[in-house]
């Protein structure tokens, strides 16, 4: 039996593949990153379908819910986050 991919990695492919492989990143900071190079347009809508897609990501592909270390954003609890890395590998496994 051929194990189906989990989630919509092929559209968000090109965007999890730029992430900084060191860096922190929640849901809101790939929209965030998202915005600032030009892979959606800078609506609040097109930000929050990628926090939204990029939460449920980290669900199904089993990313630790204690996060890869905490992001801390003006006025807001830490929050857990996890590197680029993760989230780039999860495409390459995704693919073979």
């Amino acid at each position: 039996m051929c194990s189906r991919p989990i989630g919509r990695p092929l559209k968000y492919r090109s965007l999890l593949l730029a992430l900084e492989t060191h860096e922190l990143y929640t849901p809101a900071k790939v929209a965030d990153f998202a915005i600032e190079h030009g892979f959606i347009p800078e609506e609040f809508e097109a930000r929050q379908r990628v926090r939204i897609a990029m939460g449920r990501y980290t669900n199904n592909h089993g990313f630790p819910d204690e996060g890869d270390g905490l992001v801390s954003s003006p006025g807001q609890a830490p929050t857990p986050g996890w590197f680029g890395w993760r989230y780039r590998q999860t495409v390459l496994e995704s693919e073979d």
